[in-house]
């Protein structure tokens, strides 16, 4: 490897740790930006004058912009590097790549690759407005037949299909069948919530979808090209006052990596969270915290434990077990 090659290595380390911390402020900016918007929404509410000074936000998104930009150069500098140290590397080992192919193409037959997907981790995560975190159980405390505003920001610039998987997941009315045991599933939670019995709290069960760039609606789905450190595809943050959810933040990572199978999957689960589940023991069911299969559908029992949860009993750690 020449020096000039092993500099380029090094520039791209540092890049990336530069890369890394950016998004680690943008993450925290934006994250701050909504807990002040959501705190003077509540203090205007309660006609309480000393709401946040608004400069402030507009600061942080001046903040967050910047931020935003420094992160798409620095992205192109890293692809520029790379280009340069994998057109070199190949030069090197092409001779090498050549021998080897024809070792293998003489001596062994190629497997078909396995089928299905790896299994898809997945947080969730409760916050007070003091950002304590909490595992109560949480619900939201609206006004019957109120529909939830729900915000599609497609940061990933996915395809038009992508962002219908996500709209398939919440207000899909359609079910499936399981062959072996003759159970319906539901595809979307809209679809879902409609065969619950009227609770003490109202269940949102109406959904308006809307696709802006600022954190406007009551339920936000950020689709990222960010890859999580911890490898997490998707994570819910919600916002809570006591047991009432304020708000709900969905963050889908790598969303342009994804299939539409995988997306809908993913949001369909991190959707109960939304709602107000929390994950479940049951490695078969919908709101297990890791998806390790195409068909994450929602269960006639995740319905049962939301209608639990909206009547102010907590479920069970299994809830998916107790049936």
């Amino acid at each position: 490897m020449t020096q000039r090659m092993q500099a380029n290595e090094e520039s791209i380390k540092q890049l990336r740790c530069k890369l890394e911390h950016l998004t680690n402020e943008l993450s925290k900016t934006t994250e701050y930006i909504q807990l002040l918007e959501i705190q003077d929404e509540i203090k205007l509410k309660n006609d309480n004058i000393d709401v946040e000074p608004e400069h402030e936000i507009i600061e942080l998104l001046q903040k967050q912009n910047t931020i935003s930009h420094e992160i798409i150069l620095v992205k192109k500098r890293i692809q520029k590097l790379s280009a340069k140290t994998i057109l070199k590397i190949e030069l090197l080992i092409l001779p090498v790549v050549i021998i080897l192919l024809f070792f293998v193409a003489t001596n062994y037959v190629i497997q078909p690759s396995s089928e299905g997907d790896p299994s898809i981790k997945t947080r969730y995560t409760i916050e007070n407005l003091q950002g304590s975190t909490t595992d109560d159980y949480k619900y939201w405390n609206v006004a019957s037949n109120t529909p939830l505003v729900v915000n599609i920001i497609n940061n990933a610039d996915v395809s038009d299909q992508n962002i219908q998987a996500v709209k398939n997941a919440i207000t899909s009315t359609e079910t499936v069948s399981d062959g072996s045991s003759q159970a319906n599933y539901f595809k979307g939670w809209q679809g879902a919530v409609q065969t619950i019995p009227d609770t003490k709290h109202y269940i949102p069960e109406r959904f308006n979808i809307i696709q802006s760039s600022s954190s406007e609606g009551q339920i936000v789905i950020t689709l990222s090209t960010i890859k999580d450190g911890n490898g997490y595809s998707g994570i819910t943050k919600t916002i809570v006052d006591g047991n009432q959810i304020l708000k709900a933040f969905i963050t889908i990572y790598d969303a342009d990596k994804l299939t539409n199978v995988q997306i809908e999957s993913i949001v369909r689960h991190e959707f109960g969270h939304a709602l107000g589940l929390p994950h479940t023991s049951n490695t078969s069911d919908l709101m297990y915290d890791s998806i390790t299969t195409n068909h994450s559908y929602i269960s006639v029992c995740d319905t049962k434990a939301l209608q639990k949860l909206y009547n102010e009993v907590k479920p069970s750690e299994g809830f998916c077990n107790d049936e």
